[in-house]
């Protein structure tokens, strides 16, 4: 065998090794947003709670939002997969949802959006987010995507405490991810 075979076969090898290993998966993302959205989705069934639901968010989503960021960098060092390009393209995925979700506060401040519509808009934007994500970034986000689509309906038909049951739902559905949406390993290699 020459080298260059050799060297072609070793390149082949490493690109194949590449190709079937997957970002690492980190249950802690997952259970996270689930803690924070059963938090924040039962405010919007009190009526007592109505004027701290904003600053919940305010303050939950963005610091979820920076310990997430966090989380990924870690998870990407640890794993050995730290891609700047993959994670710049990450964060603005996200940042992008955050901000299309703040702007939407607008529609609530002019009037042209209850503010029982804008946590309905939020849902829905979630689910498109997630879907997005599951095509663009890592497929093992579908079914959340799914859900929160499922669950952006239910706003709509279930009567009394809506956003509680919702709640529940999606974040039945994220810590169902955080155990089960970790990616299968080839055995073979």
């Amino acid at each position: 065998m020459t080298d260059t075979e050799q060297i072609r076969e070793d390149i082949a090898y490493v690109r194949a090794a590449a190709e079937r290993s997957d970002a690492g998966h980190d249950p802690a993302y997952y259970l996270l947003w689930a803690a924070i959205v059963l938090g924040g989705f039962p405010l919007s069934d009190f009526e007592s709670t109505r004027p701290w639901i904003g600053t919940y968010w305010l303050v939950a989503g963005t610091t979820g939002f920076g310990v997430s960021a966090w989380l990924g960098i870690r998870a990407a060092w640890r794993t050995g997969q730290a891609d700047r390009r993959k994670g710049v393209r990450t964060l603005w995925h996200w940042l992008s949802f955050m901000t299309a979700g703040w702007l939407g506060g607008m529609l609530v401040a002019r009037g042209q959006l209850t503010p029982d519509g804008y946590g309905a808009f939020w849902v829905l934007l979630m689910a498109l987010t997630y879907c997005q994500a599951a095509v663009h970034l890592d497929r093992r986000l579908a079914p959340i995507g799914g859900l929160l689509a499922v669950a952006y309906v239910m706003t709509f038909f279930v009567p009394g405490y809506r956003w509680t049951v919702t709640g529940a739902i999606v974040a039945a559905g994220l810590v169902t991810q955080a155990f089960l949406g970790a990616p299968t390993r080839d055995r073979t290699s």
